[in-house]
């Protein structure tokens, strides 16, 4: 998909400019991200915007993930699509029935075991809701590092998360979903920490 290749020519662009930038740039770490998530979906949550007073419509995300980063929970809130779904023939290249939504925003906040936190801001990507297998929904989403706590303090970096959703609930408002976690992440080098 164009999102992954977006990320890996982004990823191609950093390495290539680090060779330019100052010896303290270089010595930032950066690894791939493959992480495996499962957990729960709710939509349709209204709050106020603290901003401006405003009721909006926001998602809540809670996964449990493991990969080459540790184990950790993964919580996102305040998401944004856009309203309503559109139907379409095709989507995530399958074919089929499905509507679709746009993914406007994805903020998240994964929280590690060792208390290290890692933020993703942003993210784009659409989500499908597939009209011949009542219940079921895939997504892809790109989300952006920007930053954390601990180990991930000055984090940067870029990733694509695709799932699978699943109807729990007989309205369509909670969702079972798994999925996969790809990308990259620069970290600056700190030496060893706890």
């Amino acid at each position: 998909m164009n999102t992954k290749i977006t990320a890996i020519g982004f990823a191609t662009l950093m390495l290539a400019l680090s060779s330019w930038l100052p010896s303290t740039a270089v010595a930032d770490q950066m690894v791939d991200v493959k992480m495996r998530f499962a957990g729960s979906f709710a939509t349709n949550i209204f709050h106020v915007d603290s901003r401006n007073g405003d009721t909006v419509v926001s998602s809540m995300i809670n996964v449990q993930a493991k990969g080459n980063l540790g184990t950790a929970e993964i919580r996102g809130f305040g998401g944004r699509s856009t309203a309503p779904p559109v139907f379409t023939p095709n989507c995530l290249d399958s074919a089929g029935e499905f509507l679709t939504f746009d993914i406007l925003e994805n903020p998240l906040v994964f929280t590690f075991k060792d208390l290290s936190l890692l933020f993703a801001k942003g993210g784009s990507g659409v989500v499908c809701i597939d009209l011949l297998n009542p219940g079921m929904s895939k997504f892809e989403i790109e989300v952006e590092f920007t930053g954390g706590r601990g180990r991930f303090e000055g984090a940067t970096g870029v990733a694509v998360i695709e799932g699978e959703g699943e109807d729990v609930s007989a309205d369509a408002s909670f969702i079972g979903e798994t999925g996969t976690i790809d990308g990259w992440i620069s970290v600056p080098f700190r030496g060893n920490s706890d």
